[in-house]
């Protein structure tokens, strides 16, 4: 038996792309993530928790050895231009490696862990998201090694 042929329209052969199509623009129209340095609050609240968590170590008899001596206002400057760099935004950092920067100062694990802390902390005041947080403390967390002595 010969089934008659059905007539189709010009358009019947493109149906397949068209889905796909589609299918790829819906899947697009979803709110895109911003980079982390709009999900951070850009340069003003980097600024802002960077300055805070300085100047708290820099007070805590825990780390505060480590900032004796030291021109709080360029370091805090010098570390805000680093971690915006690190989040992708438009800051230029002009320091040295961590490893140079840190190499003389005999950091401890505990001392680099209470930075940390206060970091995180300075952020959440700032209302900084939990997930833009760990991954800036993500991207960071390699550098441990340049700066805590072995």
């Amino acid at each position: 038996m010969v089934l008659p042929r059905l007539r189709t329209h010009p358009c019947t052969a493109l149906l397949p792309i068209l889905v796909g199509l589609l299918i790829t623009a819906c899947a697009h129209t979803g709110q895109a993530h911003p980079e982390l340095y709009k999900q951070l609050g850009g340069t003003t609240t980097i600024d802002t928790f960077t300055h805070k968590a300085v100047a708290r170590a820099a007070a805590d008899p825990r780390t505060r050895r480590t900032f004796e001596g030291v021109r709080l206002s360029y370091l805090q400057q010098s570390i805000s231009a680093h971690l915006c760099k690190v989040a992708d935004g438009p800051c230029i950092y002009e320091g040295e490696t961590m490893r140079n920067a840190h190499g003389d100062l005999a950091i401890t694990g505990a001392e680099f862990d209470v930075l940390v802390q206060m970091l995180r902390e300075e952020m959440d005041a700032a209302n900084v998201s939990t997930a833009a947080k760990n991954e800036l403390l993500r991207r960071l967390a390699p550098m441990r090694r340049d700066i805590v002595v072995r």
